[in-house]
């Protein structure tokens, strides 16, 4: 059983595939990092994942577009779950000087507010994963001057200098994933 999922290994989009799995008592299950929700759908398709794991809504930034946008007439929704989601502000070192925030859009949106009280006159970044963001930081793909927004343990794998924790604007921050399959005609 392989379910491919919208985002990186330490990305929510894991957490909700794991828990997707639980739920369903799924034994043997591959979870396979597919970064984009385009990616998912295309793995779908040709039949080399059994599920997709999209993040569908968040109470606060609203539907996700890049999900939207992916799915097609010949995909289905099977089932749904909310998930908690926390997000953290990590930058590099603790001496770097943070003039950029990289992350995924819904993450830009979900943190807004609590942002412009922390960091002032910073640039955002759109990256197409929170959990990939952290890695792009660790691994010098973005430069020192760069933070991120991320989940605490992907933060913590990378080794990155944790900012701030909890930033979501909303406390009670959640989002509805679903679990899809290729429709069975």
């Amino acid at each position: 059983m392989r379910i491919g999922f919208q985002g990186d290994y330490l990305s929510n989009s894991e957490e909700a595939s794991q828990k997707f799995a639980e739920k369903l008592n799924l034994t043997n299950v591959e979870f396979v990092p597919l970064i984009s929700s385009q990616n998912v759908v295309s793995k779908l398709l040709s039949k080399q994942i059994d599920f997709g794991v999209m993040a569908i809504k968040n109470i606060v930034a609203g539907n996700v577009v890049e999900t939207k946008e992916a799915l097609t007439p010949k995909i289905e929704l099977f089932d749904t779950l909310d998930l908690p989601i926390h997000h953290c502000l990590f930058k590099k070192s603790p001496q770097s000087n943070i003039e950029y925030v990289a992350s995924h859009i819904q993450a830009l949106h979900q943190t807004q507010e609590t942002r412009k009280k922390i960091l002032k006159n910073v640039i955002e970044i759109e990256c197409t994963d929170t959990a990939l963001a952290a890695k792009m930081l660790f691994n010098g793909e973005y430069p020192e001057n760069y933070a991120v927004i991320c989940r605490e343990n992907a933060g913590n794998f990378f080794n990155l200098s944790l900012v701030a924790k909890n930033i979501e604007d909303n406390p009670f921050n959640t989002t509805t994933f679903g679990l899809f399959k290729l429709k069975i005609r």
